[in-house]
């Protein structure tokens, strides 16, 4: 097993919050300054790129950029990510996101290696089929929030990819379970804040009408 830097990448996407990402950034890097760095961009119009690349001017043995010409959206750029790392884990932090002390990257490694069929481990709740929170109820689908979250890179190989969707994990989190993989609940809130629908709040999800059925259909029951 190797060091933390050696064995994870960290992974920051952008759009067009490039306040919110340099509060995310510096956080982490204040207690993971060795820790590599992929900072990933949809298709900013703003300032975004700019701010991107003075980081890896900063950090250039340690930081990575993917900057895509258009918004791909969030799940299909953390897919892409996973297509370019080449560490065996990979550490998701949501750009509305705040480290405020270390140790947790350490202490989700160490749960993760002792159990081989770990396949991701943040903060664990519930979903229904459409994508929508509930409590923990036979037929419910376990799932992990993306906020701050470790996956494993050879299990998500296997798994359909995340996707465009409000709950970008769904089903690649439902496949992980159905394939015998385990999901694992951490006190991350113990570590970071979350100032929630960062980006969302601001530009929505790019779902469209697809998004506006899904929602009617939730409410229904359906």
């Amino acid at each position: 097993m190797g060091s933390l830097e050696e064995t994870v990448t960290g992974v920051i996407i952008n759009f067009q919050t490039p306040d919110l990402t340099r509060r995310a950034i510096e956080s982490l890097k204040q207690f993971y300054p060795r820790l590599p760095l992929l900072l990933a961009d949809n298709g900013s119009k703003d300032s975004s790129r700019a701010m991107l690349q003075e980081f890896r001017a900063r950090f250039p043995a340690t930081t990575q950029l993917l900057l895509n010409a258009r918004n791909v959206y969030h799940g299909p750029a953390m897919h892409q990510v996973m297509q370019v790392v080449s560490t065996s884990f990979v550490f998701f932090l949501d750009s509305d996101c705040e480290v405020r002390m270390n140790g947790f990257m350490e202490r989700m490694l160490e749960i993760a290696n002792k159990d081989p069929l770990c396949y991701a481990i943040g903060k664990k709740v519930y979903m229904n089929q459409r994508g929508f929170d509930v409590p923990e109820r036979p037929g419910a689908f376990p799932y992990i929030r993306p906020i701050c979250m470790i996956v494993r890179k050879d299990i998500y190989g296997q798994l359909r990819p995340f996707r465009h969707h409000g709950t970008p994990c769904l089903e690649n989190m439902r496949d992980a379970i159905a394939a015998g993989y385990r999901l694992t609940d951490f006190p991350i809130f113990d570590y970071i804040s979350h100032e929630g629908r960062g980006t969302a709040s601001r530009y929505g999800y790019g779902l469209g009408i697809a998004g506006k059925l899904n929602y009617l259909l939730n409410k229904m029951g359906l």
